[in-house]
C-alpha cells in the first residue's frame, strides 16, 4: 500500500470516528487537515511528473540558445515570440487547469508601471472543487445518487423479503448535465510591457487574463451552487450564539457529522460572526482565525466545534439583507464539501491584446474569451443557509 492510500483509508477511518459520541473532534481536524495538506503535496507532485513525462515525450524542454546549443530556442520562446508579434495565443484546457488553480503564482514582469490591483485576490472556491477537461465534449452528464438503497427483512432460505413490511430497494440514479457556456473577459494592463522580452510581456498578459477569468468562475461556481435543487438547506434570519452548530450539525446525513466541509460565507458575514457575545458581553463567542498563507481562508471556533471557512464575495450576506421575494428564498451562506461541486474546461482558452482600446490612456487591452461549466454534482453535497421569503 502506497502512501497515498494510506492516507484515504486514515480519512476513511476519522469518518467513522466521527460518529461516535467521544469523539475528539479538534484531533480529529487537526488530523485531517495534516493528511489533506499531504495529500494534495503528494497529487501535486505525481502531476508535475506527468507532465514533465508529458514535455520530453513531446521533445520539449530542449536547452535555450546560449545555454549549449547556440541558435536554438525553448518551446516557451518560440510561443511568446509569436505571441508577441501576433497578439495571440491559444490555451488549451489542460493548460488552462493549470493556470486557473495556480492562485497567482506565475511570473510577472517588474519595475513596470500599470493599473494597482484592489487588495486581495480571487476566492479560493476555484482552488477546492473537482475541475476536469471535457474538450471536445458538447455537455457533461454526471450521475448521482437521488435514493440510497434499502435492506429489506428476510427470512432464511425465502426472497424475496417475506412476513414483514419492508422490502427491499435498490439506489435510485439521476444525471446533472454540466453544459459549456462562454466567458468573455477583459483586463488592463500598462502599454510599457512590450518594451519587455517576449517571454515576460506574455506571461503578463496571461497572468492579467487568467485573474480576470478566474474572478469570473468563482462567480459562476456560486451562482450554480445558489440555484441547485440537488443542495439541502436551512432557514435563518441572523447569525447568533447557536449558528455554527446548526449549520455543521445539519449538514450530511443523520448518521454522521460529515467532514472535509467548508462554509462559504460573503466577509460581512464573517464579521457578524465575530461580533456575537455571550452572557458575558466582552466575550465573543466564537473564535475567528485566519490562515497565515491564505488570508481568504481560515477557522471558526465555538467550543469543541471548530469549522472552516472561505470568504466569498459573491455570497449574498445574512446579515443586514432583506428577502424581497414572496415566492423564492434567497440562500446566502453554503457550507459542504467543495469537491462535490464540478468544474468543467471544455476547450481552449484564447488570449488577444489590443492597444486601440485605451489608446489615449497608453493602456494595453486583453481580451479573453473561454468555454466552461459548473454545478453540484452530489445529492445534499451542499447545504445552503437561506433567508425566508418574504411574508
Amino acid at each position: 500500500m502506497n502512501r497515498l492510500e494510506e492516507i484515504r483509508k486514515r480519512k476513511a477511518e476519522l469518518k467513522a470516528a466521527l460518529g461516535k459520541d467521544d469523539a475528539d473532534l479538534d484531533a480529529i481536524e487537526k488530523e485531517l487537515d495534516e493528511l489533506e495538506a499531504e495529500e494534495r503535496e503528494i497529487v501535486e507532485k505525481e502531476e508535475k511528473r506527468q507532465a514533465m513525462l508529458e514535455r520530453v515525450a513531446n521533445g520539449e524542454g530542449k536547452p535555450a540558445a546560449g545555454a549549449g546549443m547556440p541558435g536554438e530556442t525553448s518551446p516557451e520562446q518560440r510561443a511568446a515570440e509569436e505571441f508577441f508579434s501576433s497578439h495571440k495565443m491559444k490555451i488549451d484546457a489542460a493548460q488552462t487547469r493549470a493556470t486557473l488553480l495556480s492562485g497567482g503564482t506565475l511570473a510577472t514582469p517588474t519595475k513596470v508601471s500599470g493599473i494597482n490591483d484592489l487588495p486581495g485576490g480571487v476566492c479560493s472556491i476555484l482552488d477546492l472543487v473537482t475541475v476536469e477537461d471535457c474538450t471536445g465534449m458538447s455537455a457533461d452528464k454526471v450521475a448521482y445518487i437521488s435514493a440510497d438503497s434499502v435492506a429489506g427483512v428476510a427470512t432464511e432460505g425465502q426472497y424475496p423479503a417475506s412476513g414483514g413490511s419492508e422490502t427491499s430497494s435498490e439506489p435510485t440514479f439521476d444525471y446533472i448535465t454540466i453544459s459549456p457556456e462562454s466567458y468573455d473577459i477583459v483586463s488592463f494592463v500598462s502599454n510599457e510591457i512590450s518594451r519587455q522580452s517576449p517571454l515576460n510581456y506574455t506571461e503578463k498578459v496571461k497572468a492579467s487574463a487568467f485573474k480576470a477569468l478566474r474572478k469570473k468562475v468563482a462567480k459562476k461556481i456560486t451562482d450554480k451552487v445558489a440555484a441547485s435543487t440537488i443542495a439541502d438547506e436551512i432557514i435563518m434570519s441572523s447569525i447568533g450564539a447557536d449558528t455554527l452548530r446548526k449549520i455543521a450539525f445539519n449538514y450530511g446525513p443523520d448518521d454522521e457529522v460529515s467532514g472535509g466541509a467548508v462554509l462559504f460565507l460573503n466577509k460581512t458575514d464573517l464579521v457578524a460572526f465575530g461580533d456575537v457575545r455571550g452572557t458575558n458581553e466582552k466575550k465573543a463567542i466564537y473564535e475567528i482565525t485566519p490562515d497565515s498563507t491564505n488570508p481568504n481562508m481560515g477557522t471558526i471556533k465555538e467550543g469543541g466545534l471548530t469549522v472552516r471557512y472561505c470568504i466569498n464575495p459573491d455570497c449574498t450576506p445574512l446579515t443586514g439583507t432583506t428577502n424581497p421575494s414572496t415566492t423564492a428564498t434567497l440562500p446566502t451562506m453554503f457550507y459542504g464539501d467543495p469537491k462535490t461541486v464540478k468544474l468543467d474546461l471544455f476547450g481552449e482558452t484564447v488570449i488577444k491584446t489590443s492597444e486601440d482600446f485605451k489608446l489615449t490612456s497608453d493602456m494595453l487591452t486583453i481580451y479573453g474569451k473561454a468555454s466552461a461549466g459548473s454545478d453540484l454534482v452530489v445529492k445534499g453535497g451542499m447545504l445552503k443557509i437561506s433567508l425566508a421569503k418574504a411574508q
